[in-house]
């Protein structure tokens, strides 16, 4: 039946299929799925068709760290380097491939997350290998950058740490203030962005030793909560949020491993890593890393409402070794999760996820091995794998 559907086109009578092969006939495949990876020395575009991936881009640069990029309609992209103090400025082209180096600017070293503000003229960059905290204008058409303001964070860090270590910078629900865990300081700062202010006006204090490393919010009713994932103690926070005047705060209402009921094999050397919140404000997920187990995992857990708390739920492989990152797809149900491993076998992953349970399956749709991930002068060390991955 195909070979004679194609036949009657190419003899130009489809006018006389019936309409249902007609339907048939101009169905198009989806368009795949646009991803941006950073990894050391490389920037990385990458097309997902539900079935594989496939490397569209690479601008490789020996010895820039982007380890966090940010994406700007309708094709620029922004990106740490976590190893000096500039942040690059790219366009993609056409196909939302082929990053270009088109401008830069010079901030804080050692930055690590980005984050815009609501209308996307501010840029915040949290700065964990200097202490500090930059903002930046990104109102400029052509995407360039202006350094508006730069934030030294005072006070005595964790003497064990030595030093302030703001490792993301994450826009709260009202839009006007940004949450930032200070993993050096055992500290969460609030800095207010209304009218520009751009300052610290408050902070939660954690016990010695937790180093707050990412977070996200949830919002249930006319209630705002935020869960974090600690570094150091590899423990899971929710708050709940009120708002005093120009600040937020933190109430604890629950605190656990990040790793559920599944123990590590190693618990000196584990690190929690990135932490996402679903859309649906119900799914919660955590990467734990340097687990001492075979490969690194996913943990997931579910917000419930009355009372206030994230239950364990499951814990997945990510088919390698230190996912630093990971992401949500950007389909309304987030069918899918992205996954950055620095080592092991698989250095990019995506995963089936059920929109309903928010389960994973445990069985990836796809893989990329790390060793095609990584920069050809750095294959001989080991996790120079993949940092970040997101869907834009």
């Amino acid at each position: 039946m195909r070979k004679n559907i194609t036949t009657l086109l190419t003899l130009g009578t489809a006018s006389a299929m019936p309409s249902s092969l007609m339907a048939r006939q101009n169905t198009s495949a989806p368009e795949p799925r646009k991803l941006i990876i950073g990894a050391p020395f490389q920037i990385l575009t990458a097309d997902f068709d539900g079935t594989k991936f496939s490397i569209t881009g690479n601008h490789t640069a020996s010895g820039k760290a982007p380890s966090w990029l940010l994406y700007k309609d309708p094709n620029l992209l922004y990106a740490v380097n976590e190893n000096a103090d500039d942040l690059g400025v790219f366009t993609l082209d056409s196909s939302l491939s082929n990053p270009t180096l088109k401008s830069s600017g010079n901030g804080s070293s050692g930055v690590v997350f980005l984050e815009f503000n609501a209308d996307k003229t501010r840029m915040v960059g949290a700065a964990y290998g200097s202490g500090k905290i930059d903002v930046w204008d990104t109102s400029a058409a052509d995407g360039s950058v202006k350094l508006l303001k730069t934030i030294t964070i005072e006070g005595e860090p964790n003497p064990a740490q030595g030093a302030h270590h703001p490792h993301q910078a994450l826009l709260d629900p009202t839009g006007r203030f940004f949450v930032i865990p200070n993993l050096g300081g055992d500290t969460v700062l609030v800095l207010d962005g209304k009218d520009d202010k751009y300052e610290i006006t408050g902070n939660a204090t954690l016990p010695t030793g937790t180093g707050p490393r990412h977070g996200g919010f949830i919002t249930s009713g006319n209630t705002h909560y935020y869960t974090l994932a600690s570094e150091l103690s590899n423990e899971l926070f929710l708050f709940e949020l009120s708002y005093p005047g120009d600040t937020i705060a933190f109430k604890q209402v629950q605190v656990q491993s990040t790793y559920g009921a599944d123990p590590p094999a190693n618990a000196t050397s584990a690190a929690a890593g990135e932490l996402v919140v679903a859309a649906n404000q119900k799914d919660v997920y955590v990467s734990n890393r340097i687990s001492g187990n075979e490969t690194d995992s996913i943990a997931h857990f579910v917000f419930k409402s009355d009372p206030a708390s994230l239950d364990f739920s499951e814990t997945v492989s990510t088919g390698g070794l230190r996912p630093r990152m990971f992401s949500l797809s950007t389909d309304e149900r987030q069918s899918l999760a992205f996954v950055a491993n620095q080592g092991g076998d698989a250095g990019l992953a995506a995963f089936k996820r059920c929109p309903d349970s928010g389960t994973l399956d445990p069985t990836p749709v796809a893989t990329v091995p790390s060793s095609a991930l990584v920069a050809p002068e750095l294959a001989a060390t080991d996790y120079m794998g993949p940092q970040f991955v997101q869907e834009i």
